[in-house]
């Protein structure tokens, strides 16, 4: 009765150190599993705006970037205030979010060199960022064009997703692209600043260029000032960004908890294996000794 005991209550903390274990592990893991789950709600948003772009006609997909043309045309001399600060920005028109509004997403924005695809929605409001990627208000929809300059932002350091967390990596000459409807752009980095929220001086725009600027707060968990990395447009040619090497460090943090993880996994089984080897020896013992009696009482029988 006492053996059973002793063997429930060994099971009993088996059990709880093993919790313990996922919980801790689970704790420690948070931050890359709820990435990967926004992905995966990012990816699922993106093969959705794709299924509605191939169902449009050439009629309705030129006159959704003819609408986009005109507000463009019709920005010069407007105001750029900072995307992060609650209610900073000018008033848009309702006729802002109508224009190509596909299940609220713009288009995509995609930097192979820190592995981030993400869907672009109108405005830079809190909700609008904790979904993805916000496009200014104020500033020419990114669809290309000389004389536009289009600034796309999203948030960094969030818990939950990456988003523009590793743009700091980006160097001069790397890539990213920017997908609205159906065609896709390519754009060059040439100029990186850190600045204060006031300093929007370079996100000023060129008759004779086209521009993109993604911006994000820094430094991370701080976010006193922000960082500019600034594209110039270049010729897409397809499949070009097969050729992009991921710049990202191996995520050392991921590596280390799977390793404890790993190991204490490897010592528990060590454990397991040694008490089940010493219960096969003592049974076999047992056995023997059972086997022995038999035989002394055989004898004196």
């Amino acid at each position: 009765m006492a053996k059973s005991k002793r063997k429930r209550t060994r099971i009993k903390q088996n059990i709880l150190m093993f919790l313990l274990l996922l919980l801790g592990v689970g704790i420690l893991l948070y931050p890359d599993i709820a990435d990967w789950w926004y992905n995966y709600r990012h990816v699922a948003m993106l093969q959705e705006y794709d299924e509605m772009v191939r169902i449009m006609s050439e009629e309705e997909i030129e006159y959704e970037l003819e609408r986009a043309r005109v507000f463009n045309a019709g920005l010069s001399g407007i105001h750029i205030e900072d995307p992060f600060v609650p209610g900073s920005g000018s008033v848009i028109s309702a006729e802002y979010y109508s224009i190509l509004n596909f299940d609220g997403m713009i288009g995509r924005v995609e930097i192979p060199a820190i592995d981030v695809s993400l869907p672009i929605f109108h405005g830079t409001s809190d909700e609008t960022l904790n979904r993805g990627a916000g496009h200014m208000e104020n500033t020419p929809f990114p669809i290309g064009g000389y004389g536009n300059h289009s600034i796309i932002t999203a948030h960094t350091g969030l818990v939950n997703m990456r988003l523009f967390t590793d743009l700091i990596m980006l160097r001069h000459g790397d890539l990213f692209f920017v997908e609205v409807l159906n065609e896709r752009i390519a754009y060059e980095v040439d100029r990186i600043d850190i600045v204060y929220p006031h300093e929007i001086e370079i996100l000023v725009s060129y008759e004779d260029r086209d521009l993109i600027t993604l911006v994000t707060c820094t430094p991370y968990a701080v976010n006193s000032h922000r960082l500019l990395v600034r594209g110039t447009r270049i010729e897409y040619v397809p499949g070009m960004e097969a050729d992009i090497v991921d710049a990202r460090p191996l995520n050392m943090r991921l590596l280390i908890v799977i390793g404890f993880a790993g190991l204490f996994v490897l010592i528990i089984l060590f454990f397991w294996r040694k008490k089940r080897k010493s219960a096969r020896e003592n049974f076999d013992k047992q056995i023997e000794r059972e086997y022995e009696e038999w035989q002394r009482r055989k004898d004196y029988v």
